[in-house]
């Protein structure tokens, strides 16, 4: 049986077509395109979204989406203090990792915020931290300074950069790979040292190459977990 997933972040939204359980199609829009762009189709659908109008638009088109919120999910015990906080794409990647990858597990998301969650080893989902995205960090150097420039991210060269591009570049990937080690050092302290790192989002191949911890890529883990969100 086929399966559209989709998901819709602050930036872009990504749709994955599925075979079962295999991944046969991606394909991914900005988000405040979408209007025009979502076709009517007799496949399930399932949705998670972090945009209400957004998802507004998809569900008008596809009436038989079934979005997943930290409400309603199944298969995940949610152990925090206000539930509607919780994005959906956060507690649908702490489903994938749970059925996936196992538990206890630290999922690091590189959206437009860079967010960390943790899987408990009762494969409870504990919450996490948030810090700004990759993207939104290097588009408010350049729109809040004078001089910086809009730097395309990329590997740096050294770690010293030497010009402004370098620099900048050093700062970005350097910081980023920096700030998850950091952070997985410190989620390990509550969850233990066996604790699996799973790294999504589109900038997780670059940084894993720079920070130490990470034990898995799954650029498609949101995906995957939304297909996982049907079985219950």
């Amino acid at each position: 049986m086929r399966i559209l997933a989709i998901d819709i972040g602050n930036t872009s939204t990504v749709f994955g077509l599925f075979e079962g359980k295999k991944l046969i199609r991606k394909w991914r829009i900005p988000t405040e395109k979408l209007a025009g762009r979502v076709k009517k189709t007799i496949f399930p659908v399932v949705v998670s979204s972090v945009v209400p109008q957004a998802g507004k638009l998809v569900r008008k088109v596809l009436p038989q989406a079934r979005f997943v919120t930290a409400k309603n999910i199944k298969g995940l015990k949610i152990k925090i203090r206000n539930i509607e906080e919780v994005g959906a794409d956060r507690v649908v990647n702490a489903l994938a990792a749970l059925r996936l990858y196992g538990k206890p597990a630290i999922i690091v998301d590189f959206g437009t915020a860079t967010t960390f969650d943790a899987l408990s080893s009762k494969g409870e989902y504990l919450g996490g931290a948030i810090a700004p995205g990759i993207d939104l960090t290097r588009d408010i150097l350049h729109e809040r300074t004078a001089k910086l420039p809009r730097v395309k991210i990329a590997p740096p060269q050294k770690v010293i950069g030497d010009s402004t591009v370098g620099a900048l570049r050093s700062g970005l990937v350097y910081g980023y790979a920096a700030l998850v080690e950091g952070m997985i050092v410190r989620f390990k302290k509550q969850l233990g040292e066996q604790t699996k790192v799973i790294a999504t989002g589109g900038y997780a191949e670059l940084i894993a190459k720079y920070a130490r911890g990470i034990d898995i890529i799954d650029e498609d883990l949101t995906l995957k977990g939304l297909v996982e969100c049907l079985k219950n």
